[in-house]
């Protein structure tokens, strides 16, 4: 079996392990959008929630409705910030399998200019033997 062939077993399993890095990095990146879109939701409701009840408030609510309103808020203030934080270890993650495929990328693609190169030189021997047998063979007809 020649180099090149054996490269190529490499080469392949190198390819395959690429796919499934860009899989997982695909992936994250889907979990990330649907993360960030929870969170401007949950910010857009807080939002509107906060207009439609700061009208109330200024035109006179009790004590206990003023209180209700702002603990509910104060729950909405801790539910966007726990949603940021883990939108922070998404982003951490994010950049971990990037750097992950990034790595293999640039391994696999090295792995296959080797192959290359030695298919070349291959391909350059064959032809050189081929030559070498070509003048041989007229070499012999001379005589």
């Amino acid at each position: 079996m020649k180099r090149s062939q054996r490269l190529q077993v490499v080469v392949d399993l190198k390819v395959n392990q690429e796919k499934k890095h860009l899989e997982a990095l695909g992936k994250q990146q889907n979990i990330k959008l649907q993360k960030e879109t929870q969170l401007n939701s949950l910010k857009s409701y807080r939002q509107d929630y906060r207009q439609k009840n700061e009208h109330l408030i200024k035109s006179g609510i009790s004590v206990m409705q003023l209180m209700e309103f702002r603990a509910f808020m104060e729950k909405m203030d801790k539910a966007i910030e726990g949603e940021e934080m883990a939108l922070k270890v998404l982003d951490n993650e994010l950049e971990r399998l990037r750097k992950n495929w990034e790595e293999a990328h640039k391994y696999t693609q090295g792995m296959q200019k080797i192959q290359g190169n030695s298919r070349l030189s291959e391909q350059k021997q064959e032809e050189k033997k081929e030559q070498l047998e070509m003048d041989d063979r007229a070499a012999r007809k001379k005589h």
